[in-house]
């Protein structure tokens, strides 16, 4: 059973769903309610092919607070044995200066369903440190995931995860979430999901706060969803979230801002360069 503790410095997971850093292994024996995952209509995706996005990751610990590196997230189309499909692609990389100090050079690959966004093909290539380590998933019609994990010292694990339709991967869930229908969630509202790391599956729980209005540096001022997110059963939002984001209140849905404590300090992520969104960003204030 893997505990989470050796994800502390991974960057996708404090910054893309920031869900790890304080993540503990969980009991799956109890299945948890299932996100619904249905078709997407086309003509209300929320994104399109060539969508580029980048978040610059941060660091705070009292008075300090300094940029770290970036997350990045690119999509093109793919065919998947002849279904329309997508392929996205992440890379988390350190500045030059932090990368003096301890360089993060991690890459991710996914391969998705156009019609309801489900993952066919995932992988996840790390390099934090001296620490190494590479996924490869093979999602099955049945919801099961063919797994391999190939860690430093040149071991291979082969193995099956038990997934259940709501079950994505790191990049897959981003894009999925961001096509919900917010319009009839109400605040307070709890959304499970799950999503695969190495040889296990974890549990997500998102609660939709509400509307609010989020000043991103260097962007400006724009109107938000705003959602917290918590990994642990049975305890859920009892006022200590892991993670706080906000999304921007129109089609595109992009991420403006996410917060999430760790050990010491906090690391946040804000959006600081977009291309090709499929819709005005009609969010913006100004």
């Amino acid at each position: 059973m893997t505990t989470l503790a050796c994800y502390r410095n991974t960057f996708l997971l404090l910054i893309l769903l920031s869900v790890a850093c304080l993540l503990r292994a969980q009991d799956t024996e109890t299945e948890k309610p299932c996100l619904p995952v249905n078709e997407v209509p086309a003509a209300r995706l929320a994104f399109a092919a060539g969508e580029k996005i980048t978040m610059m990751a941060s660091y705070t610990w009292g008075v300090v607070n300094t940029d770290v590196g970036t997350v990045s997230l690119h999509v093109t189309e793919k065919s998947l044995g002849g279904e329309p499909g997508f392929k996205a692609k992440g890379r988390l990389q350190t500045s030059k200066f932090f990368s003096a100090f301890f360089k993060v050079d991690d890459y991710y690959e996914s391969h998705f369903k156009k019609s309801n966004l489900r993952p066919v093909y995932f992988m996840r290539d790390i390099n934090e440190g001296k620490y190494t380590i590479q996924n490869y998933y093979h999602y099955n019609p049945d919801h099961s995931i063919n797994a391999r994990i190939i860690r430093k010292d040149g071991s291979i694990q082969d193995t099956l995860l038990p997934g259940r339709i709501c079950t994505f991967d790191l990049i897959t869930v981003f894009y999925f979430l961001r096509n919900l229908d917010f319009e009839n969630m109400t605040p307070g509202e709890v959304s499970p999901i799950s999503f695969a790391i190495d040889e296990e599956v974890f549990e997500l729980y998102l609660r939709f706060d509400g509307y609010e209005e989020v000043k991103v540096l260097g962007m400006g001022i724009f109107r938000a969803l705003k959602f917290s997110a918590q990994t642990v059963a049975g305890v859920v939002f009892d006022g200590k979230e892991d993670m706080r984001f906000w999304i921007s209140d129109d089609k595109n849905r992009i991420p403006l801002f996410l917060e999430s404590p760790v050990i010491v300090g906090s690391v946040t992520a804000r959006l600081c360069h977009y291309e090709n969104l499929r819709f005005p960003l009609t969010s913006k204030i100004k």
